[in-house]
């Protein structure tokens, strides 16, 4: 038994290339940069180009005719017929948006060495927002500020330093506003009233004598022509013998608190604050872009729809600059309107 040898020149033995060969980028933590730019000058083709684009009339036309083959757009009105009314404005930028860069270790089949690349503005911000997360640090500060001053206020009510109800103790007395009307008597307050009338009613005799006065006492009083307020039934107490099926269910001690907490000042607090700060980021647009701006007036098969419509437009390729497009509807116009009653 023999083996045979492949010949290297023949055809058949060839050399298949490794697809790993590609250099291989490893980003250091924490060496991201932002550089600003600076700003544009008469010479620079950016500038240029702004110059010829204010000239140009139909480049509104072009951004409104991208605007309206948006596909999120076209599934909530329907199929767009045609561009009505519009009134765009073209912002031109002083400087181009700020570079972002990081360090890494660029390994490749020579050498490994220590080098600075660009990075994309949109990961850059999300990395930023995941490593600093400015919106939740805010609304955690806000609940401890107000979580602080909640317990303060308690302690000195507790010890006596502060009144139990500071609302309305701040709030302003008007001179001017005559004071409340007291309430009517409760029916015990009635009922004593009754009797010193009949008492003061009867002879000297019947007063002076304890039978009678013990007897009236005892005795019903006549039913009066008019009616008189009665007190309200108060429910009796559950007892402890009583069957639980009877008594409402009561809530948790674990439901108490999360209420608590969700009810609290200071939880508002943390909400209005996060809120307030957790804004959508959107990416920088590329060097050399304008801001188009203002309402479109779409027509539909069955309305007609106005937008504001902001975007970035590129001149250097004429098209809409990736991922910077926000559309906001402004007013739905139906084209043919019937009465709601006939």
């Amino acid at each position: 038994m023999w083996w045979a040898t492949p010949d290297p020149s023949s055809p058949e033995h060839t050399t298949v290339k490794d697809e790993d060969d590609d250099p291989v980028f490893i980003p250091l933590p924490l060496t991201t940069k932002k550089y600003p730019q600076q700003p544009y000058s008469r010479r620079d083709p950016e500038w240029q180009a702004f110059i010829k684009l204010s000239k140009d009339h139909h480049v509104a036309q072009i951004v409104l005719d991208a605007a309206s083959r948006n596909p999120v757009l076209t599934a909530k009105v329907g199929k767009i017929m045609g561009v009505g009314r519009c009134w765009m404005d073209i912002d031109y930028p002083y400087m181009a948006p700020p570079v972002y860069e990081r360090t890494g270790i660029l390994v490749t089949d020579d050498a490994m060495a220590l080098v600075t690349m660009p990075y994309d503005s949109w990961v850059a911000k999300q990395m930023e927002r995941v490593l600093w997360p400015k919106p939740l640090a805010l609304g955690f500060w806000a609940l401890g500020t107000a979580t602080v001053k909640q317990t303060t206020l308690e302690v000195a009510r507790y010890f006596g330093f502060a009144s139990e109800e500071p609302r309305r103790a701040q709030t302003p007395t008007n001179p001017a506003t005559p004071p409340p009307l007291p309430s009517g008597p409760g029916p015990e307050v009635q009922k004593a009233l009754q009797q010193i009338r009949q008492q003061a009613t009867r002879r000297p005799e019947e007063v002076n004598d304890p039978g009678s006065m013990s007897s009236s006492a005892s005795a019903p009083s006549a039913p009066s022509s008019a009616p008189r307020d009665k007190p309200m039934p108060v429910p009796d107490k559950p007892t402890l013998g009583q069957n639980k099926q009877d008594t409402p269910d009561q809530k948790s001690w674990l439901q108490e608190m999360v209420l608590s907490v969700a009810t609290s000042q200071p939880w508002k607090q943390l909400k209005q604050t996060y809120s307030r700060e957790q804004r959508p980021f959107k990416a920088d647009p590329p060097r050399g872009s304008v801001c188009v701006s203002g309402l479109v007036e779409l027509e539909t098969s069955k309305s007609y729809v106005v937008l504001d419509v902001m975007t970035y437009y590129d001149p250097k390729t004429n098209a809409r600059a990736p991922g910077t497009t926000a559309i906001y509807f402004r007013k739905i116009r139906a084209k043919q309107q019937t009465p709601l009653r006939r």
